[in-house]
């Protein structure tokens, strides 16, 4: 009775520390910055910046308004009007801006597994 009461606890504790990494792992990627380059064209990808994952949308935004900011500030400088050249965004996780479909990862075909 002691050995099944004892491989029960291990068990558990096994799938409490799972279901922790799972936590913070998700915790880690709530934010992602996302840059449409050119602006207005619909052609999105995961911003090329140090950070683009952020767990607070106002650290995302903030970051993204700053991004959008010095766009526009080298746009003009190069005596350009309107609107700059790349717009940056934050969009949840879960959400994936591109007009291929919602939540394509970066290195996942879109056919299947082995391109199928």
């Amino acid at each position: 009775m002691a050995v099944i009461a004892a491989r029960t606890a291990r068990l558990l504790l096994a799938a409490l520390g799972l279901l922790a990494l799972a936590t913070s792992a998700s915790a880690e990627c709530v934010w992602v910055l996302w840059v449409e380059a050119p602006a207005g064209s619909d052609q999105w990808s995961a911003a090329s910046v140090p950070q683009s994952r952020f767990v607070a949308k106002e650290d995302c935004q903030r970051r993204a308004d700053d991004l959008n900011a010095f766009e526009l500030t080298m746009h003009r400088g190069q005596g350009a009007s309107g609107e700059a050249h790349d717009t940056y965004s934050c969009q949840p996780c879960t959400v994936d801006p591109r007009p291929e479909g919602a939540l394509l990862h970066e290195h996942t075909d879109p056919r299947g597994p082995k391109g199928k």
